[in-house]
């Protein structure tokens, strides 16, 4: 009895003077503001992001004498690495409420805290309340105001969450509503190897391969590497993939390496278990296209499964090693506009820090057309919705098409403006000529829904829909740039292994590259279809680059040819 009544009495010493609660249901609120925790992230300035960006730009240049010279950790590490005074005056303001902060980048730029929300209050000035996140479950936060103190406004540059919290990523294979494809006009297609028969009813690797003119032989260089994201709880199962190498890459005699899972938070890791959808997808499409190269799932935790907090530690994850991998692929995006510019535009900083160590960093567009991650028939202020991270300037956006016979821009394929970044110097011609060519009238329904001067999206597609992948023993078509982007990634690393061989560095930031003069011809132009959303039929695919299916689908011979044009490889010696 008396050590009730001592609990009773600490829990309403929690209230620390304020009026006594109202109703028992504000009471338990009260209580909880002082024992539940919430994670919060707090960014400082960088020292040096304009030097970042012109790095980065000039080692991705292919005129450039710095071309594919990428950096060590410790270099890539110094443009973001936060003033001596910003990291004291931060620290110190913490101090004052007893909350020392985990650093988590490599650079120190990025701290993360978990605080009871009463003290989160305290700090900003704020009025935190926790809320179920829609589509996860998970716990999330948000203050309807704050304000972050003089003396450290200096020195931050953002905090997170506040007024604004990222949705989950999302990443779906199949659209909300049927819509039928476009028509399939004639036009003059690369030589390309012979379809098989079965490519017009679904699309398996061995159609993939011969569309885009892929190797089929194992690689052997040991420092070639794809890493996969995973989020929400994905998983990939072990013996699905086997079924379907077993089933659909038939021309495989020997062993293929099996991929391996990096946890982070807590990330899920039973590969035995029951496999997900979208975790499947990715893995069938990385080792079942780029024959043993290895293949790494990072799995993200329950923790930090918001579009800022995980994609946050991955980036740092591989920041952190001391060679990440030449390539990784995201198939999950969120709206661009569900966050601060502020939040974006360090994150997309990040992105430019992971490119500078040799990665090609690659996102899946969304699969809403103009309407970004949903095809919906009306938008918010009547505007389109571009996706991040696709807008940023400093990775690759993946988007789709449909059809063999010829290819044609898929339906779903997200593409548009962005209204945050500023359209980049390497892609200002190619968005130009687009919006020149599509001449856009005040009676023209597109009129006034998209940021002209915005960084255009996708980069480039791949095929995407009627996609055959296993789940669970079952076998399944599945439609989204989500397929699109780990079928780019195994070009790219198939790319990688005929350079690391040569001994040469990878691609890294691949879109100098893409978008230089005389590239055009690495590409099939997709010049059939649009991207429908908004209430609107969205943009056409014209000649060049469009906002449906970027620059078309890549070629590997022409592709290889354009970073090695030197190079004595045969069409035989890599399994062609």
């Amino acid at each position: 009895m008396i050590a009730a009544s001592l609990l009773v009495l600490s829990l309403l010493q929690l209230s620390f003077g304020r009026p006594a609660p109202a109703s028992p249901r504000d009471f338990i609120g009260d209580i909880l503001d002082h024992v539940a925790q919430m994670p919060m992230v707090i960014a400082l300035n960088p020292n040096n992001k304009t030097g970042l960006v012109d790095t980065l730009m000039d080692i991705s240049d292919p005129a450039s004498p710095n071309y594919r010279k990428f950096l060590s950790k410790e270099e890539a590490a110094s443009f973001m690495t936060p003033a001596p005074e910003s990291v004291q005056a931060v620290t110190s303001w913490l101090a004052k409420y007893n909350v020392t902060p985990d650093v988590v980048s490599p650079a120190g730029d990025i701290m993360r805290i978990h605080v009871p929300i009463a003290t989160a209050n305290a700090l900003l000035s704020a009025n935190y309340s926790a809320f179920v996140q829609e589509g996860t479950g998970a716990t999330a936060h948000k203050t309807d105001v704050y304000a972050i103190p003089e003396a450290v406004q200096p020195h931050l540059a953002f905090v997170y969450p506040t007024t604004q919290v990222a949705p989950a990523p999302r990443s779906r294979k199949t659209p909300v509503k049927p819509v039928a494809p476009p028509k399939r006009g004639k036009r003059t297609l690369s030589k390309r190897a012979v379809l098989p028969a079965t490519c017009v009813d679904g699309i398996s690797p061995t159609c993939v391969q011969a569309l885009y003119n892929m190797p089929t032989a194992p690689a052997t260089n040991p420092n070639n590497h794809i890493a996969v994201s995973g989020f929400l709880n994905e998983i990939p199962n072990l013996q699905d993939l086997n079924e379907f190498l077993f089933a659909l890459r038939k021309d495989i005699t020997g062993s293929i390496q099996p991929f391996s899972v990096d946890s982070i938070d807590g990330g899920v890791t039973d590969t035995q278990g029951p496999g997900t959808l979208e975790a499947s997808l990715d893995i069938q499409y990385t080792v079942g296209l780029a024959t043993n190269v290895p293949t790494t799932f990072v799995s993200v935790g329950p923790n930090n499964q918001d579009g800022v907090g995980g994609f946050l530690d991955i980036i740092n994850f591989l920041l952190a090693q001391d060679s990440p991998p030449p390539v990784l692929t995201t198939s999950f995006s969120i709206p661009e506009g569900g966050i601060g510019p502020d939040v974006l535009e360090n994150l997309c900083l990040a992105y430019a820090q992971l490119g500078t160590r040799g990665t090609s960093i690659l996102f899946a567009s969304g699969d809403g057309g103009v309407a970004g991650q949903d095809p919906l028939d009306t938008c918010p202020d009547d505007l389109f919705l571009p996706t991040f991270p696709s807008t940023c300037p400093y990775v690759t956006s993946v988007g789709s098409t449909e059809g063999v016979a010829p290819e044609v821009a898929g339906t779903f394929s997200a593409g548009g403006f962005s209204n945050i970044f500023p359209v980049p110097d390497y892609q200002s011609s190619a968005a130009q000529n687009y919006l020149n060519a599509l001449n856009i009238s005040s009676d023209n329904p597109l009129s006034g829904k998209f940021n002209t001067t915005g960084r255009a999206f996708p980069d480039v597609s791949t095929t995407g829909r009627d996609i055959a992948i296993i789940v669970n023993g079952t076998g399944q078509p599945v439609l989204g740039t989500s397929a699109s982007t780990p079928i780019f990634a195994s070009i790219v690393a198939l790319v990688n292994e005929q350079l690391l061989n040569a001994g040469q560095p990878p691609l890294g930031f691949l879109n100098p590259l893409l978008y230089a003069s005389g590239t055009a011809a690495v590409f099939n132009d997709i010049v059939v279809g649009n991207n429908p959303g908004c209430g609107t039929p969205g943009f056409p695919a014209l000649p060049g680059w469009d906002p449906v299916t970027g620059l078309g689908t890549p070629d590997f011979l022409r592709l290889l040819s354009l970073v090695m044009p030197n190079s004595s490889t045969s069409t035989t010696n890599i399994g062609i």
